[in-house]
C-alpha cells in the first residue's frame, strides 16, 4: 500500500529542491557575469522592478537603495567611477525556497582616495519567478566609509 501523503511530501520536496537549484544557478550566473563585466546578462536576471541596495553611508557614493533596471544601472555607473573590486571571494551559499544568502570576503579600492579596505560581506538575494526581485548587501560600512574619506 502506498501512503499518498508521503508521496505528495516527496513530490513537494523535489519541486522545492528544483526551485532552489534553479535559484542558485541564477545567482551564480550573476557573479559570473559581474566577473566578466557583462551587465546586460545581469539585467536579464533581474526583475524590472528589482530593489538593489547596500547600506547608506555619507562617504560611500554607492550606498542606498535603488529601484528597477535604471536604479541598478545608476549603482553600476557610480561603482565604475568610485570603486574597484580587487578581490571577491564567495565562501558560502545558503539556499532557501525564494532566497539565497552568499557569505564572502572582499577587498576594494576607493578610487577617489586611493585607499583600500577589506571586509566580510553577506549578499542577500530574493527571487520570484526565476528573477531577482531584491538584492541587499551587508558589510562593514565603517571601514568602507573611512576608505572614501
Amino acid at each position: 500500500m502506498i501512503d499518498i501523503n508521503v508521496t505528495r511530501q516527496k513530490q513537494r520536496r523535489n519541486m522545492n529542491n528544483n526551485k532552489q537549484d534553479d535559484n542558485l544557478s541564477i545567482v551564480r550566473r550573476v557573479y559570473e557575469a559581474f566577473e566578466k563585466r557583462d551587465i546586460e546578462t545581469i539585467k536579464t536576471l533581474l526583475s524590472k522592478e528589482v530593489e538593489w541596495g547596500e547600506p547608506s553611508n555619507p562617504y560611500n557614493p554607492a550606498g542606498g537603495t535603488r529601484h528597477g533596471h535604471a536604479g541598478f544601472m545608476e549603482w553600476i555607473n557610480i561603482g565604475r567611477h568610485s570603486e574597484e573590486i580587487l578581490t571577491l571571494e564567495l565562501k558560502k551559499f545558503l539556499v532557501d525556497d525564494d532566497s539565497i544568502a552568499v557569505a564572502g570576503f572582499t577587498k576594494c579600492l576607493a578610487k577617489p582616495t586611493g585607499k583600500t579596505y577589506e571586509t566580510d560581506f553577506v549578499h542577500m538575494f530574493t527571487l520570484k519567478d526565476r528573477k531577482i526581485v531584491k538584492f541587499q548587501e551587508f558589510f562593514d560600512t565603517y571601514i568602507a566609509g573611512e576608505a572614501f574619506r
